[in-house]
């Protein structure tokens, strides 16, 4: 055996040695990356997901800000459930009893309010909630007495 052969097989045995020794290192580290990088797609997610939630919180509050509603004067009588709350909250059930109180079709409540009898069908078994311009138009109604509520949701 030359001295330059016995060279090229020691530099061989070192290299075969170092990348046995550096791949329990290297197996060791891409783990940890693989799992590092599902961490980041997971968080991600997430974040996307409660940016999301932010978006629409923000949408239903800029919606609500928007209405401006007063406050009621102190009851003379028997307080009443009122579909719509001091803050604009809608419910959806006092609502149609107000209707029924009044003694109205859904379609007469819908020209009362200035709206579809769609919407008002919705409403009232809670599958939507009226917008900020419809929770004034039907506070508005509220305020009218029984007759005058009766005869212009007949009339319009």
């Amino acid at each position: 055996m030359s001295m330059t052969n016995f060279a090229d097989n020691l530099k061989k045995e070192v290299a075969r040695i170092a990348r046995k020794e550096l791949k329990g290192e290297l197996d060791a580290l891409r783990k940890t990356c693989t799992g590092q990088r599902s961490d980041i797609a997971a968080l991600k997610r997430e974040l996307k997901a409660l940016q999301g939630r932010l978006f629409r919180a923000e949408r239903v509050t800029h919606k609500t800000a928007a209405v401006v509603l007063p406050s009621a004067p102190p009851p003379t009588q028997p307080a009443t459930r009122s579909p719509v709350g001091t803050l604009g909250s809608f419910n959806h059930e006092a609502f149609a009893d107000f209707r029924k109180r009044l003694g109205i079709t859904q379609g007469e409540m819908a020209r009362l309010v200035d709206s579809s009898s769609l919407s008002v069908w919705k409403w009232e078994t809670g599958k939507a909630q009226p917008r900020a311009s419809a929770l004034v138009r039907i506070q508005s109604a509220m305020k009218l007495g029984k007759r005058a509520a009766v005869s212009k949701a007949k009339s319009a």
